[in-house]
This record gives C-alpha cells, structure tokens and sequence, in this order.
C-alpha cells in the first residue's frame, strides 16, 4: 500500500499501474489505504488514469462477488473525480440494490446518477438522501426553519414534495440534500402534524414531553428556550411550569439545575430522585451544607417514593456521626445537629433515628456563634423552633443573640418563639441590641424596619421608633455599599436589599412611617432619604413627592435652579434632543409600524407573539416621544448671567481639588443634554451634579459610587464659558 502511495506521488504512472493491477487480485485489501493513490493523482491533475484505476478496481471487486467493497470503492471514486462517465454507469449498477426497496428505485437513480450534467458526488449524497426521505419520512429544512412531511417522489413536478405546515414545497434532487432527516418521535415535525399527541403528553407526561423536545432539539436548554418550544403546546406556561416542576425535578432522566430560572437537560444515565439526593448530600463536606441539604431532602420526603424512609435512615446515620464529632469537640454546630435530627424524628417516628443531645447549657456566644458558623436560613429556622419546643437553659440568650447576626426569616422566626412563650423584655432588649450595635447584619436591620412599621409583629409596638429603625437601615446599607472588601456583585445585593424594605408594600410603609414623625424631626428624615446615596433618582423623586404631600412647608423657599421642574440647556443640547424625537418619530414608530402590519398579516393576532410584542413597542416609543416633546416645550436655555452667583448652580465651571489625591479638576455643569464626561461636562441635575449644586468656594463636596467616597474642595466658580479647563481626573 505504502508503494501504490510513493509511485503516486512520484507521478510514475505505467509502474503505479502495473502495481496496481497486480494489487486488484488480491483477496484482502485495505480499501482506505489503497484509494489513496487515485487521490494523489487526482490532485496532481492526473484524473483520466485516476478514473481508470477506481474503475478497474471497482469492477474487478464487482466480478468476484465482493459487492461492498465494490461499492465503497466506487463511491470513492465519485467523490474523487466527480466527472467521470466511466465510473457512472458502474455506479448506477452498483446503487441499484441499495434503493430496490423503493416502488420508484428507478426514478430515484435517472434523477440522481444517471441525471445528465450531475456530478457524481452529487448524485451519490442526493441519491442516498433520497432514498432516506420515504412517504411520510419528516425532514427539516433549516433555512426555512420548517418541519415537514414527505409525500412523494414525483418527476413530473421535479422532485421531492414534501407538505409543511402553511405550504407545499418540491425539491429537485440536486437540493434535497438541504433537508434533514428526522425521527418519527421528532418534537418539532411533531408539533405540526401530531400536535394533539403533544398536548396530550402535557396533560398526563409532562416528563415523556420534556424528553422528546431535548433529545430532538438540543439535549440542554435554558428556561426561556424550553418555554419557547414548548408554551404553543401546553397553554398557559406559568399554570402547566407550576404542575410540573415537581415533577420533572424528580425524573431520572431529565436533570434540573438549581434557582428559579433553571436549565433542563438529559441525563447521560438515570438517576432517580432519591439516589441524586443522596449523592449531593454526600459530596457535601461542611457541616453547615450537610445540614442544609438534610433539611431540603425533608422537605421532599412527601414526594418521594417507598424509598423516602430508607433515604430518610441512611441521612439519620450521617447526622448522628456530625452530632457525635460536633459534641466531641464542644462546637455550637451541635446546636443545629440536634434541631435536623429531632425534625427528621418528628417527621419519620417509626424509624430508629439517633436522639437529639444538646450542649447542657446554651449562652449567648454561642447563638451570635451560630448564627455566624450557619448561613442557611433554614438550618437556623429549625433551631429556633426546635429550642422553643425543648427550652434549654440558656435558650433565650441563645436566640436573642443569634438574631444579632440572622437573616430577616430567621429574625421572624425567633422573635415568633421568643413572644409565644411570654419572654417579652428578652425580645425587646434583642430589637434594641439591633438598633444600636454596630455589628450587625442588614437582615436582621431589615426585619427591625418592617416589624417597627407595620405594627403587626411579634415585638410590642413601642419597642422601636420605626423612624429610628429607617435611620438604622440606611446607615448599614450605606456602610456596605462602601465596604471594599465585598464584591460588586455582594454590595449590588446589599443595595437592592435596602431599596428594597425602604419601598416595600409600594411606599406604604415609608409613608405611614413619616407620616407619625413630629414636624420637628421631618426635616431630618426627609435630609437623609433625599440624599442616601442608596437609592435611585426614580425613588427619591417619589419620596420627595411624598414628603410634598406630608408637609409642603418642607419645600416653601424659593426653588434653585436646579430644583426646578423644567430642563435647563444650551442651544446645542436642544438640537441634540430635537434629533432624538425626529428619529423616534421618523424613523423609529414608521418601522414598529411596517412591524405590526407584517404581524397581522399572518392571521389571528390573538396568539400571535410578534403582534403583542410590536404593539407594547409602539406604545413605549409613542409615550417616549410624547415625554421627549414635553420637555422640549417646557425647556429654558443656560444663560451666563445665571451662573454670576457665588455658588456653584447651572451653568457654573467648578475648579477643585481632590482631597485624597491633592488633583486639580475643572467640572462643567449644563444640561442633561449637553452631558460629556469625557470633556469635563456634566448634568446639573445627575447625582454628581446635585452633589456640587449650592455649594460656595473652600466647601466641601462629597461623592458616593459603589466602590469609594470622593471628596473635592471647592476652589473656584465662574459661568461656564466652554470645556477648554475641563481636564480627564486621574
């Protein structure tokens, strides 16, 4: 073989030949390697002795009787050179056998390989595509993104009809192989000609479903594509996702992953329920993860099948060996050990469970301990429940103490205990321990605020001034936002925390709360909450709104300029805007427009996606412009006189010093319209600029960002007469 291929590449052709037809005799051939020679020579434009060599091979295959390995090799040969009139007579031969199954095998091959003008190699791949694709095969055909039905091969229309869901369509044999095959259980095909065997399936086996659709599509898929596929055949997604959820998550042979938008996939092998369970509480080394996957695996166990005891046993076991180490070696943990034990005991009483043991007496260390060494709510729920239950000595100071360092669920659920059992002061010195530590967890600040403003919890009302309780949130969260040694995604949830227990119940709560704060003490709060660097332009607006209403003496000195409910801008900033609604009214709503017709076109509009989602963008954009229109009506032009005051207002150059850093700057305060940072121009009204608005020369300005407080001494104010001071900071 390795001679055929240096004789090839040598171009001796008359010794390549002679080996070859020596070689042809032999009873055992190694067809991948021998082809290579015909290939080589091929390459080097030597194709007429390439075609007479696949030939001579193929048919002295053919006489002998070794009809597949003719086959291959002339299959090869179409391959190798596609033009060949020799090989294709031997070819169509050759195929016959391959599509005799077939009532029209001889249409079949006359429009493939005996098709004048048709490569070989094309004959051959529409050829055996053809014959794939029998009456009632499902094909796929990609770039019309369209699932159909073959229902004939016919050489009158010229070609392949096949029906889809809106049309007919007929391929020739040359493009046949633009189609995919597909299963007789493909969702997709299925979708459009079996469509009450699927909404069947969502009814009675959701799981039967789910795996037709990954195992057709895509053997992974998010949430949003699942619900894609899926939401034309089940209905109402949220009402059919809610049934089945449960379900699907304790299939062997769809996996779940883990939050509230999870990816579905299939399993390489199944896995049941219980043996999964068992196997993540398994890989769990902690003694925290352990305890709180022992408490997800309870809360299935209505769920499982007869094996929930045997899987409830086996965890029972390796909770009794945690409990032994953790009593050995004196940790708090055995606190939490003995509260899951005792809940798996309640739950399973016919099983022989290991007892709860508790430390002989509990102290407050060790509830602020636990409440560190623990962060799953739920592990520290079950222990406040299950010390209400037990009493052991020191279990008020434990729990009070934990509460110091708890999540908001837990603080509810120990105060809960705390109050059904008459330990009142114990709870009161807890909230105030809160409201006055300064280490202590937003949660727990958290609950305080909203247990103080609804009045409806478990702590007596006059515990807490909810007022004092918001001061507190607002503090905390702020020394978060600031704290460098948390992530930008840890202080990002910290933040959405604050905003939102300050705008719970849609303000209710804020406003019920400011409302009961002496006139004397309103002006205070209302200072904060306007300048907490904790919460939006949109949320602050509203509270300033909300105070208005309250007491609109807050607000009866005349207004600043950057106060005022109007936009002030240059003239090029109104150019600027006024392009901005020519190209929403111009360009932007005609195209959402053409959208809605192109939409509608195709029929009912009541189930059709793109029409709904065209109509809420035509409404966005026509409530944009009317918004766009109004401020270009009520907007005022910057003027330099407005800036001849001596502190900084709209329309005033700032030079200053960074305090930290000892830099000079030049700030450049005009309309929101003329905003450019990067040329030392900024909004009067965005939060940096409202910063710096009434300040006087030697002030200070201080700054808030999500990763450090700046602070600028005021050194110079003029008008602003351009950008040409304004310098990059450093």
């Amino acid at each position: 073989m390795d001679e055929l291929l240096k004789l090839a590449k040598k171009e001796k052709l008359d010794e390549l030949e002679s080996a070859w037809m020596e070689l042809i005799e032999e009873e055992s051939l190694d067809l991948d390697s021998v082809l290579q020679a015909p290939q080589v020579l091929a390459q080097r434009g030597h194709k007429e002795r390439a075609e007479s060599l696949l030939w001579f091979l193929a048919d002295a295959l053919k006489e002998s009787g070794r009809h597949e390995e003719a086959f291959r090799a002339a299959r090869a040969g179409a391959m190798i050179v596609p033009d060949s009139e020799l090989l294709r007579g031997l070819l169509l031969e050759l195929y016959r056998p391959y599509c005799e199954h077939r009532a029209d095998a001889e249409d079949l091959l006359q429009s493939t390989l005996g098709a004048e003008g048709m490569a070989l190699d094309q004959g051959v791949r529409s050829l055996e595509q053809l014959v794939q694709l029998a009456p009632g095969a499902y094909v796929f055909d990609s770039r019309q993104n369209k699932a159909g039905k073959v229902l004939k091969f016919d050489v009158q229309q010229g070609g392949l009809v096949v029906q889809f869901q809106d049309e007919q369509r007929t391929y020739s044999s040359a493009f046949a192989t633009r189609l995919e095959a597909l299963s007789e259980e493909d969702f997709r095909a299925l979708t459009v000609f079996e469509r009450a065997r699927l909404e069947t399936l969502a009814k009675e086996n959701p799981e039967e479903l789910v795996q037709l659709l990954l195992s057709s599509v895509d053997k992974r898929m998010p949430m949003s594509r699942l619900r894609l596929y899926l939401e034309p055949v089940v209905g109402s997604w949220k009402r059919w996702w809610s049934r089945v959820k449960g379900t699907l998550g304790r299939s062997a042979i769809i996996g779940m992953t883990a939050g509230d938008s999870p990816s579905l996939f299939l399993r390489r092998e199944p896995l049941t329920h219980e043996e999964r369970l068992l196997k993540r509480f398994r890989t769990l080394s902690g003694p925290a993860e352990k305890l709180s996957m022992a408490l997800h695996i309870l809360r299935e166990a209505p769920d499982l099948s007869g094996s929930a005891a045997e899987l409830a046993e086996t965890v029972g076991q390796e909770l009794a060996a945690l409990q032994q180490e953790a009593l050995a070696s004196a940790d708090v943990v055995a606190v939490a050990v003995a509260a899951v034990i005792d809940a798996f005991a309640r739950r399973f009483p016919d099983l022989k469970l290991a007892e709860a043991h508790l430390p002989d007496k509990l102290n407050s260390a060790d509830g602020a301990a636990m409440a560190e060494r623990i962060e799953g709510p739920e592990v520290l729920i079950c222990v406040a429940e299950f010390l209400a239950r037990e009493r052991p000595a020191g279990w008020v100071d434990f729990l009070s103490a934990m509460m110091l360092g708890a999540p908001r669920r837990v603080c509810e659920a120990a105060a809960r205990a705390l109050a059904e059992h008459g330990e009142t002061e114990a709870l009161r010195r807890a909230c105030r321990t809160i409201l006055q530590s300064p280490d202590v967890r937003l949660g727990a600040v958290v609950w305080l605020w909203h247990e103080s403003a609804t009045g409806k919890g478990a702590i007596p009302k006059d515990t807490v001034e909810p007022l004092s309780a918001l001061f507190k949130l607002l503090n905390v969260g702020g020394a978060l936002m600031r704290d460098t040694t948390l992530s930008a995604q840890e202080r990002k949830e910290f933040v959405s925390e604050v905003r939102a227990a300050v705008t719970a119940r849609n303000g209710q709560l804020l406003e019920r709360t400011l409302r009961d704060v002496p006139s004397e003490k309103l002006a205070t709060a209302a200072g904060m909450l306007e300048r907490s660097p904790l919460l939006t332009e949109g949320m602050q607006a509203r509270i300033t709104a909300m105070l208005r209403q309250i007491d609109s003496k807050l607000f009866v000195q005349e207004a600043e300029l950057w106060e005022e409910d109007v936009i002030y801008t240059t003239e090029e900033g109104l150019t600027k805007r006024k392009a901005d609604l020519q190209q929403l009214v111009n360009v932007r709503l005609p195209q959402v427009f053409r959208q809605i017709g192109e939409a509608a076109s195709f029929g009912d509009v009541s189930d059709n996606a793109e029409y709904q989602s065209a109509l809420r963008e035509r409404g966005r954009l026509a409530d944009l412009a009317e918004r766009i229109r109004l401020q270009i009506e009520g907007a005022r032009s910057i003027s330099p006189e407005m800036a001849q005051v001596d502190h900084v207002t709209v329309g005033s150059k700032v030079r200053t010093r960074r305090l930290d850093t000892g830099e000079e700057k030049t700030f450049i305060f005009l309309g929101p319209w003329d905003a450019n940072p990067e040329e030392g121009i900024y909004a009067y009204n965005a939060p940096l600029g409202r910063a710096f608005m009434g300040k006087r020369v030697g002030e200070t300005v201080s700054f808030a960002t999500e990763h450090e407080q700046r602070r600028w001494e005021v050194l110079r104010i003029g008008p602003a007469s351009g950008a040409e001071d304004a310098e990059d900071e450093g």
